[in-house]
């Protein structure tokens, strides 16, 4: 009966001793492997697409621009902050709706100009610009 006892005891403290390096490598495991991502969204899967490409000055037309700003996934990263970039903010006016993107990870602008003339608009989120660039045109 008392070899049973300290076999029973052996087995226990054995027991704790792995069970405790298991829940030891578990908790550096968990730590090590979380990675935190800066930007939340990906430059290469997002894109800028303007809605309308030629816009007339005499009429007064707009030209919308459509930025999808999309996840590693290719799903919509909400909140991000978009801007777009004016090369000449005397005769082009650039109206943002809001300020990030919405659920689906989309920003509209609606650009208007005093001057007939070819731009090529350059777009950052959260600081970082898109290698898609908008082409719009009026005249």
């Amino acid at each position: 009966m008392q070899k049973m006892i300290i076999l029973f005891l052996i087995f226990i403290i054995v027991f704790m001793f792995f069970t405790g390096l298991f829940f030891f490598y578990e908790a550096r495991f968990m730590s090590g492997r979380a990675s935190v991502v800066t930007t939340g969204f990906s430059p290469e899967n997002s894109t800028v697409v303007p809605v309308l490409r030629r816009a007339s000055i005499a009429s007064g037309q707009k030209v919308r621009v459509m930025v999808y700003v999309l996840s590693e996934q290719g799903t919509g990263a909400f909140g991000r902050k978009v801007e777009i970039s004016n090369p000449d903010p005397l005769n082009i006016t650039v109206d943002q709706a809001q300020q990030q993107t919405a659920q689906d990870g989309i920003v509209y602008f609606d650009i208007s100009s005093k001057i007939a003339g070819v731009f090529d608009l350059e777009v950052k989120v959260d600081g970082y610009t898109l290698p898609s660039k908008a082409h719009i045109e009026f005249n």
